[in-house]
C-alpha cells in the first residue's frame, strides 16, 4: 500500500483512514500482513536481569541532590537511519527494534547494541515488522506491544534475546502510537490510537497474553512520554484529537484512577521520558512541526518542571531505554529519520 511522507512539512497519513486533524497528522502505523510467518520456537530463556525498559522504580526517600543530565552523541551508529523503534535494555546494551527506515518503511529488523565496545550487531527479524509500537519487560520478557505499518495491528511480539522472535497473543483491540511501562514482572499499556479513534483503556497484564482493564485515561492520546515515579505512571503530552497538548495524565497504579494533575510549559508530542538517578527526564519531541532540544526535568511532588540543559541536536520519535546511568535515545527525526545515538548521563549538582 502507498505510503506518504513522514515529514513535518508534509505530515504522513493512515493509509485507508482520514486524518484526526486537518491543521496536524502524524504517522500511519499498522501490521504488515506479508511479514508474518510461523517459526519453530526453542524453550524460552530469560533474559538476563537488567533494569526493564520504563521500569517502575520502587519507592525510596527524597533525594538530597538534584540530577543534572549532560548528553552527547554516541561514538558510534546505527547501520541505517530509523525512527519510532522500541528499545530495550538488554544486560550492559540495548536492543532496538522495528522503527521507520528513511524510505518510508517498516522495519522488521532487532539489532543489538554494545555502546561499550561500539558496535551494532543484526539479532533477528520481527514476524510482524511495526513502527510506534510499545516495549515493556512482563514476567522476564521483552515484550512488544502494537504498532504497525500499513493498519494498526494487535500483535504482542516476544523479543526476547535467546528465544525465536515470535507472536504469542493479541491486545484486546489493534492499538498503535502507544505507550508501555512495567516492573519488569507486570506490563502496563496506555494511550495510542485503533486506527479510527484513540484508545482509553489502561491495560494491566501479568503474562503478555491476558490482559484486564485497570483504569482509563482522562484524555486519549497519541505520542506521549511516560514515566513511573511515586506509585504512579505519568504520560506527558501527545496528540488528542490531531492536535498537540500540554496535559499531564497521572494514573495511580493502587486505583487505577487517571486525572490530568498539571500542564507542561507548552504543548509537546513525540518525545521521551527517562529515569536517571532518580529524577524523571522529559526530552525532545515536536512542538508544533518542529523537533526541539530541550530537556525537563519534572518534579512529581509539585507537577512541575524545570529547564535541564540541551540535547546536542533536536530530536523527535526516538527509541529510548537506560542502562545504568545513562539513557539512550536512538534514531528518531530532526526532521528525516537518522542513525545517531545520542548519551544522557546523570551526575550529582547540588540541592534542590
Amino acid at each position: 500500500m502507498a505510503r506518504g511522507s513522514n515529514r513535518p512539512q508534509k505530515p504522513r497519513l493512515y493509509p485507508a483512514f482520514r486524518p484526526l486533524s486537518s491543521a496536524y497528522a502524524v504517522a500511519a502505523v499498522g501490521l504488515l500482513a506479508a511479514g508474518c510467518s510461523t517459526t519453530t520456537v526453542s524453550a524460552p530463556v530469560r533474559s538476563q536481569s537488567r533494569p526493564p525498559t520504563n521500569s517502575l522504580p520502587a519507592t525510596s526517600a527524597a533525594h538530597t541532590q538534584t540530577t543534572t543530565p549532560t548528553s552527547s552523541m554516541a561514538l558510534f551508529t546505527l547501520p541505517a537511519a530509523v525512527s519510532r523503534p522500541t528499545v530495550f535494555a538488554a544486560g550492559e546494551g540495548l536492543l532496538v527494534v522495528g522503527g521507520l527506515t528513511a524510505a518510508d518503511n517498516t522495519s522488521q529488523a532487532i539489532l543489538k547494541v554494545d555502546p561499550a565496545l561500539g558496535t551494532v550487531n543484526p539479532a533477528g527479524q520481527l514476524p510482524v515488522p511495526v513502527h510506534d509500537a510499545a516495549g515493556a519487560v512482563v514476567d522476564g520478557r521483552d515484550l512488544l506491544f502494537g504498532g504497525g505499518s500499513t493498519a494498526v495491528t494487535s500483535a504482542v511480539q516476544d523479543v526476547t534475546p535467546g528465544v525465536s522472535p515470535r507472536v504469542i497473543s493479541h491486545l484486546p483491540q489493534p492499538r498503535a502510537d502507544l505507550v508501555a511501562v512495567s516492573d519488569g514482572k507486570i506490563g502496563y499499556v496506555l494511550g495510542g490510537f485503533d486506527g479510527t479513534q484513540g484508545s482509553t483503556t489502561i491495560l494491566r497484564t501479568q503474562d503478555g497474553r491476558t490482559f484486564t482493564v485497570m483504569g482509563t485515561l482522562p484524555v486519549t492520546v497519541r505520542y506521549p512520554a511516560v514515566a513511573a515515579s511515586a506509585g504512579s505512571i505519568w504520560l506527558f503530552g501527545g496528540e488528542h484529537a490531531g492536535k498537540q497538548v500540554t496535559d499531564v495524565q497521572r494514573i495511580d497504579l493502587t486505583t487505577g484512577k487517571g486525572v490530568v494533575t498539571g500542564h507542561l510549559p507548552r504543548a509537546l508530542a513525540h518525545a521521551g521520558a527517562f529515569t536517571l538517578g532518580g529524577t524523571v527526564f522529559v526530552a525532545g519531541g515536536r512542538i508544533g512541526a518542529n523537533a526541539t532540544d530541550d530537556v525537563m526535568r519534572f518534579d512529581p511532588a509539585n507537577v512541575s518542571f524545570t529547564p535541564a540543559g540541551h540535547l546536542p541536536a533536536a530530536r523527535s520519535d526516538f527509541g529510548v531505554a537506560v542502562v545504568g546511568t545513562t539513557a539512550y535515545l536512538v534514531g528518531g527525526e530532526d526532521p528525516k529519520p537518522v542513525d545517531t545515538v545520542i548519551q544522557v548521563r546523570a551526575q550529582a549538582g547540588g540541592t534542590p
